[in-house]
């Protein structure tokens, strides 16, 4: 990633609007494009973003958002200024993780998957429909059951819901693999879990999916050790799952029958909650392989202060897959109170763009961040490029479809808890952040989570809460 930086630009930018305004605060490269609320649908409480995928239906371009109780958002972003939600996914649920995916066995048609943990509703349009093809989508409470409906959204403006892949441990996240054919699930329970296991699902019939198996994973002292979030590489031969206590790599080479590769601690890590693998050529024109792992610590609770779980970075090339090697730890440098008095401040959901070297992450009350990777190729470690923070926003994942491979430039999406979506822009010729984050050694990354206070047990917090590492 090349940006143009100005030593004497001023590249934090305050705006202070009427008196009622809120207050957005980002560096000089980024700028807040527009505002894009959910209604209420299931419920009393609007907006509630969570996670966010994208996919070009119809001749233009769409973002899938998902959200607590309100459905899955379908917002023609094709012109990110006039971004609007064209249509609803109605599905009152928890969690709302959404993945898209295409099958080659079904050129033309677009799918979606969308998750159910903990609360389903029961009675919105999507229960209505999978209990209509023949579906047992109801508890005996009549609440609805928990798992991942698959549905159909060739047609953007009428998703349709083709089945239901019930889960009881429930769908907290949910992993398409690349063939389109097998689902993976994480259901990310807590030390409750008799056996943590990855659950398979096999989606050869998208009308039909069924659970074939599960992958049995290491218990581990912690936590837990079920998998909260499951990524696959491009080719579809491995997954690394980020499971609440410990990383999990998995060789996917048969997705029926997966085996794990290596299962690996780390000290300063409070709560594996994603990890992705990412690839580029350092200096010396080697190609090398890295993990990047995202800690959410303390299960994200609103601790008032800035900052608490960041970014941990490991090499898995060649023979470390099966030993993966440290390399840093990155987080942002805003050192401080929340804007709330228990705001939360923690690395969460975060994409990576490999040909721009360039990672976006939202940081709840912290915002949205750009990162730029190309310094792992030298040894220099992360590098924050942007930011931008509105007063009393909670930033659940921040994404983009596409970076301009000309300008660096893009669009940035965030999914917010708060506020529904938010469309940022971010200009690569402007001036970088000033603020470039703590790139710290393995040995100061273990050294600072020790020196961090213990988070109290209280009975909201309970299954949430670890004690320092030791």
């Amino acid at each position: 990633m090349r940006r143009l930086a100005l030593a004497t630009a001023v590249a934090l930018v305050v705006l202070t609007a009427p008196a009622a305004a809120q207050t957005h605060r980002h560096s000089a490269n980024m700028s807040h494009v527009k505002n894009v609320p959910y209604e209420a649908r299931n419920g009393t409480v609007p907006n509630f973003g969570t996670d966010i995928e994208f996919a070009q239906l119809a001749g233009r371009q769409y973002a899938l958002a998902g959200s607590y109780r309100n459905g899955l958002q379908i917002v023609d972003i094709s012109r990110p200024a006039q971004a609007r939600v064209a249509a609803v996914y109605d599905c009152g649920v928890t969690q709302g993780d959404v993945q898209v995916f295409r099958r080659a066995d079904l050129p033309g048609r677009t799918f979606a998957t969308y998750t159910s943990d903990t609360q389903g509703d029961g009675t919105s349009a999507c229960y209505r429909d999978a209990q209509a093809l023949g579906f047992d989508v109801l508890k005996p409470d009549g609440t609805g059951q928990n798992g991942t409906f698959i549905l159909e959204v060739t047609n953007p403006l009428q998703p349709r819901t083709l089945s239901f892949a019930g889960v009881p441990q429930g769908s907290h996240n949910q992993t398409v693999h690349p063939s389109g054919r097998y689902m993976y699930n994480s259901n990310s329970d807590l030390i409750t879990s008799p056996q943590p296991a990855i659950e398979i699902i096999d989606m050869n019939d998208l009308s039909a999916p069924r659970t074939i198996g599960e992958l049995a994973l290491p218990t581990r002292p912690g936590l837990g050790t079920e998998s909260h979030d499951i990524s696959f590489s491009a080719d579809g031969t491995r997954a690394y799952s980020a499971a609440l206590s410990q990383g999990v790599i998995i060789d996917t080479r048969n997705p029926a029958q997966p085996a794990i590769i290596a299962s690996f601690l780390d000290p300063a890590i409070n709560v594996w909650h994603q990890a992705e693998p990412f690839t580029l050529t350092d200096a010396l024109g080697r190609e090398r392989e890295f993990l990047i792992v995202e800690d959410e610590f303390a299960g994200a609770v609103g601790t008032g202060q800035c900052p608490n779980g960041g970014v941990h970075v490991y090499e898995i090339s060649g023979g470390l897959e099966r030993s993966p090697q440290k390399v840093g730890y990155w987080n942002i440098d805003d050192v401080g109170p929340t804007d709330g008095v228990d705001g939360r401040c923690t690395a969460h959901v975060f994409d990576i763009h490999e040909a721009a070297q360039t990672m976006t992450i939202a940081y709840y009350n912290a915002g949205v961040r750009v990162v730029d990777l190309s310094g792992l190729a030298t040894g220099d470690g992360l590098r924050q490029v942007g930011h931008y923070q509105i007063q009393g926003m909670d930033s659940w994942a921040a994404k983009t479809p596409r970076i301009d491979p000309r300008t660096g430039d893009f669009h940035l999406y965030g999914n917010d808890t708060e506020r529904g979506l938010d469309v940022y822009r971010f200009d690569a010729s402007a001036p970088e952040s000033p603020s470039a984050g703590v790139w710290l050694t393995p040995a100061q990354a273990l050294a600072r989570a020790r020196s961090r206070p213990t988070v109290a047990l209280t009975p909201d917090t309970a299954f949430f809460c670890l004690l320092a590492p030791q």
